[in-house]
C-alpha cells in the first residue's frame, strides 16, 4: 500500500517500544481489558469473527484470540511485528480507512484508541461498518475531552479528543446504533484530569514540537500498580452491571451495525 493522505502517522515506533513493554502488566491496560470484558466478551462466541483495527502490539487481540477467530491490522510496521511476535496469525499492516477486507467478512471490529488518531475519523468508522456483517458489533475505546489535550496526545500523535456528541454522532452518521455509552477512568478523573490540565500549562500542545515529545505513561512501582488496576476494575464491575459512567478520562462505547 502507498502512504495514504487521510491519515496520519500513528504512533511512532519508539512508542510501540514503550507499549510492548507495559501493555501486559500495566494497570491501565488491565483494566481496560476488564471493562471490555465486561462490554464486549458477552456478545462473542466461539463462532465470531473479530478484527482489531490498530492492534498494536497485540495484548487486547490475543486475549480476544482465545474466544474467537481473530484478526489485525495496524499502520506500523513494528506494531505488527510484535503482534506476530505473541504467535498471533492474521495480522497486516494496513490502513483504518481502506481496510484490506471484502464487505461482511467480520461478526465484531474492536478499535481502540485509534480514531483519535485519524485525520478522517468518519471514514474509520464507514469501513468498520463496511467490513461488519448487518447485526454485528463495534467496540470503541477513546479519550474523552479536547480541553484535556497535551503533551502525551502529540506523543501519541492523536489529533483529537472525543465528546459524547462527536463520537455518538459520527457513528450515528455511519450508520451504526449506540448499544452502550459510558466512561471510564472516573474515580482516578480529578487526579489525572489536573496532571493533563498542569500539562496544558506548562507544555501548550500548539507548542511541542512532536519529535521531542513524550507519553505520560510509564511504570509505577508494583503495589501501586496493582491499586489502581484494582480501582479500575471497580469500574468495571459496575460497568457489568449495565450501569454507565457519567464522566471519566475515557469513552467506552459498544455500538451495532442494524
Amino acid at each position: 500500500m502507498g502512504e495514504p493522505p487521510s491519515i496520519l502517522e500513528w504512533m511512532r515506533p519508539r512508542e510501540y517500544d514503550i507499549l510492548h513493554e507495559l501493555e501486559a502488566n500495566y494497570w491501565w491496560h488491565i483494566g481496560m481489558r476488564y471493562i471490555m470484558d465486561q462490554i464486549l466478551l458477552p456478545t462473542v462466541d466461539a463462532g465470531s469473527r473479530l478484527l482489531d483495527v490498530g492492534c498494536g502490539t497485540g495484548a487486547n487481540l490475543r486475549k480476544m484470540s482465545r474466544h474467537c477467530q481473530t484478526w489485525g491490522i495496524d499502520y506500523h510496521q513494528s506494531a505488527v511485528d510484535y503482534s506476530r511476535g505473541l504467535g498471533l496469525e492474521n495480522i497486516e499492516q494496513g490502513d483504518a480507512t481502506r481496510l484490506p477486507y471484502p464487505e461482511g467478512m467480520f461478526t465484531h471490529v474492536m478499535c481502540c484508541e485509534v480514531l483519535q488518531n485519524l485525520e478522517e475519523d468518519l471514514a474509520g468508522m464507514q469501513e468498520a461498518y463496511r467490513v461488519l456483517k448487518p447485526g454485528g458489533f463495534y467496540y470503541i475505546t477513546e479519550q474523552a475531552y479536547p480541553i484535556l489535550r497535551c503533551e502525551h496526545d502529540i506523543s501519541q500523535e492523536a489529533v483529537r479528543r472525543y465528546t459524547r456528541r462527536r463520537l455518538t454522532g459520527f457513528l450515528n452518521k455511519a450508520g451504526f446504533g449506540i448499544e452502550r455509552f459510558t466512561f471510564a477512568n472516573t474515580i482516578l478523573f480529578p487526579i489525572a484530569a489536573a496532571v493533563r490540565l498542569s500539562s496544558r500549562v506548562l507544555h501548550p500542545p500548539e507548542k511541542v514540537n512532536p519529535e521531542e515529545s513524550r507519553s505520560d505513561v510509564k511504570a509505577v512501582p508494583g503495589p501501586v500498580n496493582s491499586v489502581l488496576a484494582e480501582i479500575l476494575k471497580l469500574e468495571g464491575k459496575w460497568i457489568g452491571r449495565g450501569r454507565d459512567l457519567p464522566y471519566g478520562l475515557t469513552i467506552v462505547t459498544l455500538a451495532r451495525k442494524p
